[in-house]
């Protein structure tokens, strides 16, 4: 371009002359090509000095004038070629000089509008947005110190309540006093990120720990002088504090005492007045000990002044009953009124029953536990009124509980075929309890055979009546007799749990922790009970054998992937749904609770899950079509599992997916999963790596995960 752009531009006339001119295409080519290529080498070319170094020493005109003239042909033609181009691009030219023209026209109003804009904003700046934000900003540090100010009042109010609490106590507002402690505790707690706070608070602690030791003092002055209005306050402020419990406990105590206090000093007033100046040291004396010094000629006196310092204590005892009866009944007739009583408290932290008592929900008894309960009752009477076999008579109660307990067990739960299940029906806690039961309660013995005071303790092992049949499939395997068995002893053990408050009273306290272990070793395990009961009749319901000789003829080596489940799903479900409709059909004969019927689901799906686990490990060649048939099969089974039973989640079904999809682990990843889950069976692990080998396993990986599979010892789930 730098010999193009040192040319002078044509005029529109002479381009137009030029364009005009007729000339060859091809010769204007080759004139333009015939030019130097120094013409176009840089901007700073000096074409008239690069001409006049050329020419020769000695000059001839002729070829001056000839050289000349083929300048002027090349510049002509250059000339010519930038005219057609400048004509050519001439419209676009003129298009894009108006948009740029436009462009700095547009440019130019927008200056202005930004110059203007900002003016503006400068202006809205000074006389808006600075004095507004500024009112905000000072709203805002307003709002924070009222709220400042406020929680100052607040603390300051809290920091003088110990006065007024320590005129409320001695006012012997005992209530309001402790109301007032619990507002103070709370809004403390509310105001803790102070550091004043923390110590108001355990100061407020030590103060609600004073008025409890001043209310037991209150307390203890009812035993001798009872007024009605103190002993109000004093019930009332046991029950802010909920511990009405604790009254009733420290009540008793304190009448104790006060019993002993009140005969002790009668009869230590007339031993001192008839020893005269003996320096025997009578107060040190046991009470019993104190009565022997009592003279034949004070001993009617004495007895007399016994008599009136025990007839006030026992008239105190008689108004406190009597305001506890007639709180009772204000108490009945208006249940919002308060709770201050502990007869109330133990009734609401009860548990509730599983046995609603209405004709929809009715508990299920049988005469045996009624008669239990009836026993137990008698037993209770005597416990009453024979304190000092109180323990005696307990345990002879646990033991015919453990008797009902291992009875229901010996008929209907036990079975040989729990430890290969790999279930977990029996806890360890209910195999302790029976074992000790078995040793402890029932005679093994045939016959008259070892030590007759062992034997003496013991009772026959008990028998089931042979009307009750538990084989006949028509009546799922004597559900019914299993369910009234089972659940009368779940009730019973419920009824034990309601009485534990009232055997703990009449238990000496060396003894207690045997009622203690007879609740959480015996009584607790009864719902226990239903699992191994319920396991045989969900094992016998389902035919599982059928299930793997179908699964057996499956071919899973198949090369392409199916979209229809295999028909050994089918035939399982059919199976649930005849048990479903035989389970309804005992239900109409006696009421199914639905823990009992959540129970023989899970049963029966875990066995049939486990089943489908087996029936896989049984395979002996499997492609991976053939895994994906696994799952299509284990879906179609749980999606119409799930509209025959409403038990979620439904168990054991990650054991059949995980074990499926295991198929496709790796070398590295199958050894973790075989040292990982140890629920399956070695036949299965083993059956995995097999089935694997030749696929993504090789031989000698094979050997090391068999290896790895001997060498766990694998506990049943």
């Amino acid at each position: 371009m730098s010999p193009v752009e040192n040319f002078r531009i044509p005029s529109k006339e002479e381009l137009r002359e030029l364009r005009e001119q007729p000339i060859d295409p091809q010769a204007e080519q080759e004139i333009i090509d015939s030019i130097e290529e120094v013409y176009f080498s840089s901007d700073s070319f000096d074409m008239v000095q690069y001409e006049l170094e050329k020419l020769p020493p000695d000059l001839n005109l002729q070829e001056l004038e000839e050289y000349r003239d083929k300048l002027k042909r090349q510049q002509a033609a250059v000339s010519k070629k930038v005219a057609d181009l400048i004509l050519e691009k001439q419209p676009s030219y003129v298009k894009e000089l108006e948009r740029v023209t436009s462009l700095q026209t547009n440019l130019q109003l927008a200056a202005v509008m930004c110059t203007n804009a900002r003016r503006q904003l400068s202006f809205a700046k000074e006389g808006f947005t600075e004095a507004s934000l500024g009112l905000l900003a000072n709203q805002r540090r307003r709002q924070l110190l009222t709220g400042l100010l406020k929680s100052l009042r607040t603390i300051k109010t809290l920091q003088r309540t110990d006065v007024r609490l320590s005129e409320m106590l001695e006012e012997e507002d005992y209530p309001g006093a402790i109301q007032l402690c619990l507002e103070c505790q709370k809004a403390a707690s509310t105001f803790k990120h102070y550091s004043c706070i923390s110590e108001l608070n355990s100061k407020l602690q030590d103060t609600l720990e004073q008025i409890e030791e001043q209310l037991d003092v209150a307390l203890s002055k009812t035993c001798k002088h009872f007024d009605v209005s103190h002993y109000t306050k004093v019930q009332l402020a046991y029950s802010l504090l909920g511990k009405t419990q604790t009254a009733m406990d420290q009540l008793h105590m304190h009448f104790t005492q006060a019993i002993h206090n009140t005969v002790f000093q009668v009869v230590l007033g007339y031993v001192e007045l008839c020893a005269g100046n003996a320096d025997t040291k009578f107060q040190k004396m046991q009470y019993k000990d104190l009565c022997t010094h009592i003279t034949p000629d004070s001993y009617i006196p004495c007895l007399t002044d016994l008599c009136k310092a025990l007839w006030e204590v026992m008239l105190s005892y008689y108004r406190t009953m009597q305001w506890h009866e007639e709180h009772d009944k204000e108490e009945a007739a208006d249940p919002d009124t308060g709770n201050s009583h502990s007869i109330i408290e133990t009734l609401r932290s009860r548990k509730r029953s599983d046995y609603n008592l209405n004709k929809a929900n009715a508990p299920i008894l049988t005469n045996t536990t009624l008669n239990v309960i009836r026993l137990v009752g008698k037993y209770m009477q005597m416990m009453n009124i024979l304190k000092p076999i109180a323990f005696d008579v307990i345990h002879c109660v646990s033991q015919l509980f453990d008797y009902y307990l291992y009875a229901v067990y010996t008929f209907f739960g036990r079975n040989d075929m729990y430890e290969s299940s790999g279930l977990g029906l029996i806890s360890s806690r209910l195999r302790t309890t029976l074992n000790r039961i078995q040793e402890s309660l029932i005679d093994m013995s045939v016959g008259p055979h070892g030590p007759p005071e062992e034997r003496k303790e013991k009772v026959p092992s008990p028998h089931l009546s042979q009307l009750v049949v538990l084989t006949a499939s028509g009546t799922l395997y004597g559900l019914a007799e299993r369910v009234v068995a089972t659940e009368s002893l779940v009730f019973l053990a419920e009824q034990f749990e309601l009485l534990q408050p009232h055997l703990d009273t009449m238990m000496p306290p060396a003894k207690k922790p045997f009622l203690q272990q007879f609740y959480s070793q015996t009584v607790s395990t009864a719902s226990e009970l239903r699992k191994p009961t319920y396991w045989i009749v969900a094992a016998k319901a389902i035919d599982y054998e059928q299930m793997l000789l179908l699964m057996a003829g499956v071919k899973w080596d198949i090369k392409e992937i199916m979209s229809q489940h295999n028909v050994y799903v089918d035939v399982l479900l059919k199976e649930f749904e005849q048990f479903n409709k035989r389970l309804g059909d005992v239900s109409r004969q006696v009421r199914i609770p639905l823990p009992v019927s959540n129970v023989l689901w899970e049963h029966c799906i875990r066995l049939a899950n486990r089943t489908l686990v087996e029936g896989y490990a049984n395979v002996k060649k499997c492609s991976n079509e053939g895994r994906a048939l696994m799952q299509l099969d284990f879906q179609q089974f749980l999606m119409k599992l799930e509209k025959l039973t409403d038990l979620r989640p439904i168990p054991d079904k990650e054991f059949v997916e995980t074990y499926i999809k295991a198929y496709y682990l790796t070398e590295n990843d199958m050894e973790q999963f075989i040292k990982n889950h140890r629920e399956y069976s070695m036949k299965q692990l083993a059956n995995l790596v097999n089935v694997c080998l030749g696929s993504h396993i090789n031989k000698k990986a094979r050997q090391k995960l068999l290896a790895a599979i001997d060498d766990i010892d694998r506990p049943k789930r």
